[in-house]
């Protein structure tokens, strides 16, 4: 058995058990499971990655087991908590791909799939921000910031999916489909129409977007290895 495996096994364990917990509303089962995910992804990327990590995805994953821990707690601020935690996740995710953005030659079907992907983005950003969210607790305005930043986040995403077309961009660009449909319907459960589909479908993105997410580091750094080699 590989140094790795121990800890995956013990992630999509973690994940089935959320989502079954969740639909079962087993709300204090799912505190204890959900809250095993962050840890062991991030253990399992560092035994793949034979324990080296940077600072920004450090950060990265601490801010996400933040986030989580926010959301699971549900303290009075919780939901900014969580808001704040998971924007600073994204942002550092998109200095992250910064650099790699600057290297992309674009063509016109890398701007036209931007173009769309900006069109579908403020589109869904304005039709979710136009609903009756009376209940949100966090200002407006974070939320405005939160939706541009995963929004670039997106952008980023797909357009180095389109000029690259490696693995690693794809894991990248399934992880931020997962981050936008985790975010849509958790808005859309907690705080215009609660219905346990929604809840399912929000949780179930948000567990797996962290197993995108790893591999995509994962594969980036075999790439930027050879490069070095």
């Amino acid at each position: 058995m590989k140094a790795n495996t121990p800890s995956l096994i013990l992630y999509f364990s973690a994940c089935i058990l959320t989502i079954l917990f969740n639909l079962l509303g087993q709300e204090s089962l799912v505190l204890y499971a959900k809250s095993i995910v962050v840890p062991s992804i991030f253990i399992y990327y560092l035994t793949t990655n034979n324990y080296k990590i940077d600072l920004i995805k450090a950060g990265i994953f601490l801010f996400s087991f933040i986030g989580d821990v926010f959301i699971l707690m549900n303290y009075n601020d919780s939901e900014t908590g969580s808001v704040l935690s998971f924007l600073i996740v994204y942002i550092l995710l998109i200095v992250h791909l910064f650099q790699g953005l600057k290297k992309i030659k674009f063509d016109k079907i890398d701007i036209l799939s931007l173009l769309i992907v900006i069109i579908v983005m403020v589109v869904l950003s304005t039709t979710i921000l136009s609903l009756q969210l009376e209940k949100m607790k966090t200002d407006f305005s974070i939320i405005i910031i939160y939706s541009i930043v995963l929004s670039m986040l997106i952008c980023i995403s797909v357009v180095n999916y389109v000029a690259k077309g490696t693995f690693a961009f794809l894991n990248l660009l399934l992880m931020s489909v997962c981050l936008l449909l985790s975010d849509i319907f958790y808005v859309l459960n907690g705080f215009y129409l609660s219905l346990s589909v929604f809840s399912l479908i929000e949780m179930t993105c948000q567990v797996f977007s962290y197993f995108f997410m790893v591999n995509y580091f994962i594969e980036n750094d075999k790439s930027l290895r050879k490069i070095k080699q």
